[in-house]
């Protein structure tokens, strides 16, 4: 079993991988595009209308996507059984949130052209969301290679396309509108792909179907809320309490950090719905498999955070130019948040796939109280570097109690 457990893992994690690499790397040329076309300022306003979606879309999912995808890892039987409802109750969140998103947006002290930008992106963040639900769909059958391609064309036209319409236009709104096309395109085939594993496809809104999924789902719910303000907040409150430059300037150096974050990305995908599954049928080999993953993405983590420290001027240098000199100081505490960031990816997988969310959920919702207070005063007295710094501590925090829990739980 664990000869065949290994080669389905290794098969997954090459799609993934080799997508992955190609992705990460034309997602990384977009940015630097993007900076040297229109600066810091254009890198911060970007950065911010993106995030602030990705942080109000804390209700579009409410975490029936993850308990569907552990549900049908555990059971491929109950894929048509459960898919209608989930499929129901995701169209309503889709609609639910994009609502508060214009409430919002409306009261928010950005420019007019911002807000809408921030409408135009909301609206296809909910074919986003509800498409969501089959790439979860393909991941409970250990099936990575059909996200794979949809990642990576999505990449190819953002690139291409995208990078194109910008480096000859140098304008933010029509590079946004080419990127959200991209974005169809790619939720478009996760469709249509992932309506492939269940024998048809329906939408049942049944309120009482609903509320049997949220009692079961809503501890994920809790960890991906407390993840969007974990991972999103610091970018959000630069802008709101520094500016689009100071955004800007901590982007770039995020930018470097995120390339790297494919890797535990990858080892979660491959990994969780099997967890689940031997959480259940063998507890042996769930060890095995939790031991050999921390031991990569440690050992990954720290050589990351050693090259990410010792080459940050070159990184930023070459790759935005002198006029996010100032990214440096910041790229280099980032690198020590690396092996934390890989480990905490893992944790979180675990203790979900075995059951035991609610121990996570405490942990991310501690930690993400602490990030969003780190944040708040750090910003006010050092700005992109005080973000930096949140990040590096809250990270940390949330390695050690996850380590607690996980050897005492």
């Amino acid at each position: 079993m664990a000869d065949s457990l290994k080669s389905k893992l290794i098969k997954n994690a090459g799609w993934l991988f080799g997508a992955e690499i190609i992705s990460k790397l034309l997602a990384y040329g977009v940015i630097v595009i993007l900076s040297r076309t229109l600066g810091p300022e254009g890198l911060g306003q970007y950065s911010f209308i993106f995030y602030y979606v990705g942080l109000l879309g804390i209700f579009s999912d409410l975490g029936v996507s993850y308990y569907f995808m552990r549900e049908v890892a555990r059971d491929r039987s109950k894929a048509d059984e459960l898919l209608p409802g989930v499929l129901g109750l995701k169209v309503v969140l889709a609609l639910v949130n994009f609502i508060i998103i214009i409430a919002l947006t409306f009261i928010l002290p950005k420019p007019r052209g911002i807000k809408a930008l921030i409408v135009i992106v909301g609206a296809e963040a909910m074919f986003t969301w509800v498409s969501l639900v089959f790439v979860r769909l393909m991941y409970a059958y250990e099936v990575t290679k059909y996200e794979a391609i949809a990642r990576t064309v999505e990449r190819i036209w953002a690139f291409f396309v995208g990078g194109t319409v910008l480096y000859f236009y140098k304008r933010l709104p029509l590079f946004i509108i080419m990127l959200l096309i991209g974005y169809i395109i790619r939720d478009s085939m996760r469709t249509v792909w992932g309506a492939r594993f269940v024998n048809r496809i329906s939408i049942r809104f049944k309120p009482q179907i609903w509320i049997y999924l949220l009692k079961k789902s809503y501890p994920f719910w809790l960890i991906g809320f407390f993840s969007l303000i974990y991972y999103r907040t610091d970018m959000v409150m630069l802008s709101l309490m520094k500016g689009d430059y100071e955004t800007g300037i901590y982007r770039a150096a995020y930018t470097l950090v995120e390339v790297s974050l494919f890797v535990p990305g990858i080892v979660i995908s491959i990994t969780m719905p099997s967890m689940a599954r031997l959480h259940i049928e063998d507890q042996k080999t769930l060890e095995l498999l939790f031991k050999k993953s921390f031991q990569m993405l440690l050992g990954l983590g720290i050589s990351g955070a050693v090259g990410y420290y010792a080459f940050s001027g070159f990184g930023i240098r070459t790759v935005f130019g002198e006029e996010f000199f100032e990214s440096i100081s910041i790229l280099k505490i980032l690198a020590f948040a690396l092996p934390f960031m890989f480990l905490n990816s893992l944790f979180g997988s675990f203790l979900s796939a075995t059951g035991r969310e609610l121990s996570f959920t405490k942990i991310a919702g501690g930690t993400a109280l602490i990030n969003v207070l780190l944040n708040f005063f750090l910003i006010t007295q050092y700005g992109a570097e005080g973000a930096a710094i949140a990040t590096v501590i809250s990270q940390g925090i949330m390695t050690c109690l996850s380590f607690i829990v996980k050897r005492h739980d």
